[in-house]
């Protein structure tokens, strides 16, 4: 069956660029749900659609260091052309710093080194966007992908150990749901923040639960072939209700995950079935690109626009068109080259 994940998460990427202009344009924009901006939706659902997709992968092929480099090649090449542009073009471009002094400064080796590793602790760059609005970060959007990480050492630990059973899913998920009041209000992510260590830079319960049951929803729906159903799309609307009027904060952000889940997995899918000529899958996936170079890109044209006076408005359309330029680029040279030669090496290997 065809689906329109690879839309979908298009859309998810450009929700999180016009996100951004809450905080990279002083916009206010409005929460969707109390607790929930615009981005964080747009991230639960790529959570969900990667769990559900990289779930099938390992399924389809249970080897262990064939899925890691599957994984590796779709995240990392990317990311670490993304991480240069960053640091040697734009970062070189707009820094106020002499050339030689930008190059010399420890803070400029330490950004590259860390975001294209993952990390994205580092988020400043030298003398760069120190007038902007939302001053000095370069990339705010790379923080995720550290925890897209760990939901695959997770996903591939349970499935080897347990020998790929398909409840182990469900299971995680459920707890994680189970763990996410504990982080959120029984003090463990401010426990952690107290001890000061380095796990306190990477890593936050909330955020790890937060992202982990929709992927690993995800997840479940995959191992277990389901199908999408009506009821779905009741429920996503039942959960949207909740959503707006629930009062618990635990009520409200469960509603949330229904939503996502739900409605992103039967959006993806509703009518292909019927009509099996507009099942066609995409074969282009500039989502990853769009969401990897859209902060930047804004902060370089936020730069470039309060130079020259250019409105608002002149300033995201520049935006938008060199984001999804530097996207298709990124695809067609970059990810989609890299992907492809994982899968040939695996190929001889077989």
């Amino acid at each position: 069956m065809g689906n329109r994940f690879d839309l979908i998460r298009l859309a998810a990427a450009l929700a999180v660029l016009l996100a951004h202009g809450d905080f990279l344009y002083r916009l206010h924009l409005p929460v969707p749900f109390v607790g929930h901006s615009l981005g964080s939706l747009a991230v639960y659902v790529f959570f969900f659609v990667s769990g559900y997709l990289v779930c099938q992968s390992w399924r389809r092929e249970p080897a262990l260091g064939a899925f890691w480099l599957k994984r590796l090649a779709r995240v990392f090449p990317g990311l670490v052309v993304a991480v240069v542009f960053s640091v040697a073009v734009l970062g070189w471009a707009v820094t106020t710093l002499p050339s030689a002094a930008y190059w010399q400064a420890p803070g400029t080796w330490l950004n590259l080194l860390n975001n294209a590793a993952g990390l994205a602790t580092v988020q400043t760059l030298p003398g760069v966007f120190e007038s902007n609005p939302f001053a000095r970060a370069v990339n705010g959007s790379l923080w995720t992908i550290r925890y897209e990480l760990a939901m695959y050492a997770v996903l591939s630990a349970l499935s080897l150990v347990l020998r790929g059973r398909r409840w182990v899913y469900p299971a995680t998920a459920l707890v994680l749901v189970g763990l996410w009041p504990l982080a959120r209000w029984a003090g463990w992510d401010a426990a952690l923040e107290a001890a000061d260590g380095p796990l306190a830079e990477v890593f936050r319960w909330g955020d790890f639960c937060g992202f982990g049951v929709p992927f690993f929803a995800g997840s479940t729906l995959a191992a277990y072939a389901v199908r999408p159903r009506r009821w779905m799309a009741a429920a996503a609307l039942l959960a949207l209700a909740g959503a707006l009027l629930l009062d618990s904060a635990l009520l409200r952000q469960v509603a949330v995950w229904v939503l996502m889940v739900c409605g992103t997995f039967y959006l993806a899918h509703a009518g292909l079935a019927a009509n099996p000529a507009s099942a066609h899958r995409g074969r282009v996936d500039v989502s990853y690109g769009v969401y990897i170079y859209a902060f930047p890109v804004q902060q370089a044209m936020t730069a470039l626009c309060l130079a020259q006076g250019w409105s608002l408005a002149v300033c995201l359309l520049l935006s938008l068109v060199a984001v999804l330029l530097l996207a298709a680029l990124s695809w067609f040279g970059v990810e989609q080259p890299c992907m492809r030669a994982a899968q040939r090496w695996l190929k001889r290997r077989a």
